[in-house]
């Protein structure tokens, strides 16, 4: 799915239980155990990339779960978004 002017995040990019292969986005050490599409829309939210939820999505390797993904404004490249929303992320579930 391309939409222009917007890169599209799935769950799975951040997940730890995914490897490389199967859709994982960032490193080990950045990544999180079960993220859900709204903490990536709360993040992006708070980075000010105007994101948009879009729920009953399915992440093109793994058609059988319906995670939802993100659509947010490009501001940099795609791995330094996911960078600093992965540390975003980290922060707001610290901070509950």
């Amino acid at each position: 799915m391309r939409i222009k002017d917007k890169i599209v995040l799935w769950p799975a990019y951040f997940d730890t239980d995914h490897s490389w292969r199967h859709g994982r986005r960032i490193s080990k050490r950045l990544a999180l155990r079960g993220v859900k599409s709204e903490e990536i829309s709360k993040a992006a939210e708070d980075l000010g990339l105007n994101p948009v939820l879009k729920s009953g999505m399915a992440f093109p390797k793994h058609p059988w779960r319906r995670t939802g993904c993100v659509l947010v404004d490009i501001r940099d490249s795609k791995s330094e978004v996911l960078k600093e929303l992965a540390r975003r992320i980290r922060a707001n579930r610290a901070s509950n």
